[in-house]
This record gives C-alpha cells, structure tokens and sequence, in this order.
C-alpha cells in the first residue's frame, strides 16, 4: 500500500495542515496519516482508493491535487497524429444550451482532428446490455469510482457488476477500430478516468478533465462568443445524452423509471451506493433489481469533481435535459448509420483487489482508548473530529497504522488547557487574560489575591470596571507590548505590568508582578539614608565649634580643618 507519484491524485505536503478534513470526507477512509518533521500529514492510500475526488473538492489548503496530463495532450497534438476528442456528455450542464455546440469548434481550434460525443460509446455498451442472454440483477459498470468500490469493497459483488466497458472505453475502441493509426483524448469530469484509461491502453491515451481543458481555453485565449456552434463529428447518440443524470442509464435502455417499478433502481452519491451495496451484499434485499445504476457523484457525472462550474445540481440537471430535446429533433433527421462494436470487445473481466486486514484485538483496542483518556464507554464521545465516525474506530486506524493517537481533537486541547491551567495558575505572579472588549478570559489565583477577588465570578466581566485597565487600552490600541509601573492606590500596590497582545490583538495577556514591598524597602532604605546624614550634619556642625576653638588653641586655621569635615560630610553623602 502507499501513494504514488503516477496516481491520479497526490498530496502537497507543504500545504497539509492536518486538519483531517478528508478523513471526514473519504467515505471508505483511504486516508493515511503520517508524522512528518513533528507534522501530520494526510496521505493517499491507493489500493483503498476508489478516485471518487472528495478530497480534492473538500480540502480547504488545496494540499490535493489531481495529476494534470494537459502536456501530454499538447504533445500529442504537437506530433501531427490524428488525435480524436471524446467529449463526454456532462460538459452540456456546464455550457448554456445555445452555447453548447461551440465546444467542438473550440477544440477543432486546439488542433483535435475529430470531435465526437462519448454518448455514442454509451449507446453501444446499451445496445450489448439488451442484447446479453442472461437476465441476471446487474450493476451498471458505467461509473468507475462504482467498479473500484465493488472490487476493493464488495467482491462478493463483482460477479453481478455488468461484464461490459463503460462509454469511455467502448467510444475509445470504436474510434480506433474506425480509425487505426488515431489517438483518443477523453474529455470530462471523472478523475477515476485517469486511472480507468490505464487498465485500456487500447481504448484511451489521455484524459482531462473539464477543469483542465478551459485552463487550456483560457491560456490560449479563446473566446466562446467569436466562434460559431457547429454539430460534433458523427456517428451521433440518441437517448445516451442523458447517461450523466440520475437514471440517464435506465432511459437509455428503455427501462421503466418509474419510482414505483422495483424492477429497477437508480442510486447516486457514494454514500447512498456504499449504503445499498453493503445491504445487497448481506442479503438484506431479498429481491434486486433487474438493473441497477450506480453513480458515485450525487445527482450523476454532472457532478463529477473535474466539473468546473458553479452552477447548483438542478441548473446542470436541466441543461443536459434541454440538449437531449434540442439535438433529438435534430438527430432524428440527420442520423447516420453506425457501425457498432463487436460484443467481445465490449466485454471486461473484474478482479478482487481488497485490502484484507486483521480485527484489531479488543485489548489493543482499549490500550490505544487509554492512550487519550478514554477508559469506559462514556469517555468516548465519538464527535468525528478526528474523521473517524466513532472514537472505536479510529483506534482501529491508529492499530492498523493509518492514524495517529494525538488525532483526538478533544483530548489534545484537554491537554493542553490542563497544562496551561496549571501553569497559569502555579504562577507566583498574577496573570490576567482578556479579549478586544477587555472581557476576562482567564483570571489565576495571584490575581484574584492582588484585588481582593477572592470567591467572586469574575470571568466574562469587563476588566475597566474593576480596576483601572489604562495600560491594556493602551496595549489593544497599539499592538505593542507594554512594560511599565502601575501605582494602585485603593490597593495600596505598586505594581510591574507586562502586557502583550496575542491571536493578531485578539487577545491580550498581562502578567502582573507586585513589586509593592520591593518599593518600601527602597523607600525605608532611602529615608533611613537621609536620616543618617541630617544626623551626621548635626553632629559635624557641633565638632566644627568644637574644632574651631581646638584650632585655635594649637594655632591651627579653621579653613583647614572645614575642608577636612567637608570631606567627611561628602563621603557619607555618597
């Protein structure tokens, strides 16, 4: 297992920021995640993979990217081979209908020798559906993303996948049976196309998604509104231009679409066909359906991941609606005459490609619970944070190495507040935490002794209201940190402030140190000095008398001995 740098999609590692938002989005959890220079990042497990693009679409640093083969396109153009466009039918929900048939002069611009509707590989695949012996409940194996879920999910299912070639592969061999020395160029919303034209190198060459291809448009500069709408290269389809939509598949065989006809079924979306499936698989339908149509992408390829278009489901829906009427008139009088495919090459085998793993052993399962403070059935909140849908089974994951313990969201920040509590609250100095409104946040115990809030609620209130907060105005005003004295004189206190914003001024922090008694004692020092020399003073003053008559006596000036007891009050001074 593990990603590779040929898969469809890859993961920039720079831009991970393991949010776990495509666990949450993987319906079959093909996410790894790995530790990675004291990071966690999400990587792609390719044999549990089944391409459906969900974390391309969900991921909000853009860390999942779908390999591009637009180069690969060019060159082949670049060569001066007869390379053929196959255009599947969804690009209709994105072109308006009266612009939809400016797509083919686009791309005879690009240097494409033909441009045909995948639609008719679709009728071909129909045409053979109708035309097998067997009348056994068959799962349509028109989307791939449905194929990769049956073989790595579901084998016990493979045998009622329909044993024929999506649109895609059949057009592809079509064109090249038509056309021998030709290159095919699938064109459409699907990344599990990308890997399905591997498995038929016979079929396709290259494929791009719709993203990729007005990329293209745009760097080429190509204006819609200069070229004029001209009809797709024949043969032309008929009721397959509806195979994008929910229950396109079932029309186009003429099957009943009735919701109440059991016979058939339509499903789309991953979940609704994980769901159906893992029902058909335990037996749980004791009667299935004739024919089942599973599409992966809710609402059907119109909602494929390489689609874009901002347009909601039901604008698309409508679209592909209004081109089917539109080129059925059309069709019915110009329609040419085909030549279909033989039934052996629209033919396909299946295989088994599931990851068997061992259950994981209740033990272990506990000691991994252990490991984030979960010790009974209560302590498991089961919120998915993690992208797990229950604390269980993201211990599973950390057992079989595609998670992590400290993917826990809850606990971590548990454990980090617990920290931090104590922390703050072990502080010999007071600590107080308020947002932009100068609400409290946090208050620890050094604080609450320092203001005498002892037993108060004092979390939410407004700290100006309680003491004078000059210096945190000051701090939120200019995004600078402060370090400054503070006199509190109704607390008799004089304290050192060091205020400094936090969260891009968000929050701000100040520590509070009472340096009160420090400031007394250099007080006290201070007089107790000025005291010692006003004594000193006086008692020079009396010995200067007293010397004065001494000198006199002995003969001796008074200057002299001035300038000596001058000396003696100046050394004391310092």
């Amino acid at each position: 297992m593990g990603e590779q740098a040929s898969f469809s999609i890859t993961t920039v590692a720079d831009r991970c920021r393991d949010c776990y938002r495509c666990i949450r989005s993987c319906p079959v959890k093909a996410i790894r995640i790995e530790a990675e220079n004291d990071k966690l990042r999400a990587r792609i497990v390719e044999d549990m993979c089944v391409l459906c693009g969900r974390c391309v679409l969900t991921c909000p640093q853009g860390a999942k990217k779908v390999t591009s083969r637009l180069e690969r396109v060019k060159e082949l153009l670049a060569s001066g081979q007869f390379v053929v466009a196959s255009v599947a039918p969804s690009f209709a929900a994105v072109l308006p209908t009266a612009h939809a048939l400016v797509l083919p002069a686009l791309l005879k611009a690009l240097g494409f020798a033909l441009v045909q509707e995948t639609s008719w590989g679709a009728e071909l695949v129909c045409r053979a559906q109708k035309q097998m012996a067997d009348h056994l409940p068959y799962i349509s194996s028109a989307c791939p993303v449905v194929v990769n879920l049956v073989e790595k999910y579901y084998p016990e299912l493979i045998s009622r996948l329909a044993p024929l070639v999506s649109p895609m592969v059949a057009h592809g061999r079509w064109i090249k049976q038509n056309y021998p020395q030709s290159r095919v160029v699938f064109i459409g919303p699907c990344i599990a196309k990308k890997e399905e034209a591997r498995q038929f190198p016979d079929a396709v060459d290259e494929v791009l998604g719709f993203d990729e291809l007005w990329q293209w448009i745009k760097e080429e500069g190509l204006s819609p509104d200069r070229f004029e709408a001209v009809d797709f290269d024949p043969p032309h389809p008929q009721r397959a231009r509806l195979f994008p939509v929910e229950g396109g598949a079932l029309h186009t065989l003429s099957l009943s679409t009735d919701m109440l006809d059991t016979r058939v079924v339509a499903i789309s979306g991953l979940v609704n066909c994980i769901d159906f499936l893992f029902q058909l698989q335990r037996g749980k339908i004791k009667h299935p359906p004739v024919f089942m149509e599973l599409l992966a992408c809710n609402g059907g390829c119109i909602a494929g991941p390489l689609m874009e278009t901002a347009e909601d489901i039901f604008v698309r829906r409508q679209r592909i609606i209004e081109y089917f009427r539109a080129r059925s008139s059309a069709a019915s009088l110009t329609r040419e005459e085909d030549q279909p495919l033989p039934l052996n090459m629209l033919r396909r085998r299946y295989r088994e490609r599931k990851i068997y793993r061992p259950e994981p052993p209740e033990e272990a399962v506990r000691q991994i619970l252990a490991q984030t403070g979960k010790y009974t059935p209560e302590d498991e909140l089961n919120c998915g944070a993690c992208g797990y849908n229950s604390c269980r089974e993201k211990a599973a994951a950390v057992f079989w190495g595609m998670a992590e313990v400290q993917m826990c969201i809850p606990y971590m920040r548990r454990r980090a507040e617990s920290m931090s509590n104590l922390v703050i609250n072990a502080m010999p100095n007071g600590c107080i935490i308020v947002n932009r409104h100068l609400e409290i946040l946090e208050v620890n115990p050094a604080a609450r002794e320092m203001f005498g809030w002892q037993g108060k609620e004092i979390t939410g209130q407004t700290l100006d209201q309680l003491i004078d907060a000059t210096n945190f105005h000051r701090v939120l005003a200019t995004g600078e940190p402060l370090n400054v004295l503070h006199t509190y004189e109704e607390y008799d206190r004089i304290i050192r402030e060091v205020i400094f914003p936090l969260e891009k001024g968000e929050v701000v922090v100040g520590i509070l140190v009472d340096i009160t008694h420090e400031k007394r004692q250099q007080e006290e020092l201070r007089q107790m000095k000025a005291q010692t020399i006003k004594r000193a003073r006086e008692v020079i003053n009396k010995q200067m008398k007293v010397a004065q008559e001494i000198a006199g006596l002995l003969g001796e000036t008074t200057a002299e001995t001035k300038v000596l007891l001058s000396q003696l009050i100046r050394l004391m001074q310092e």
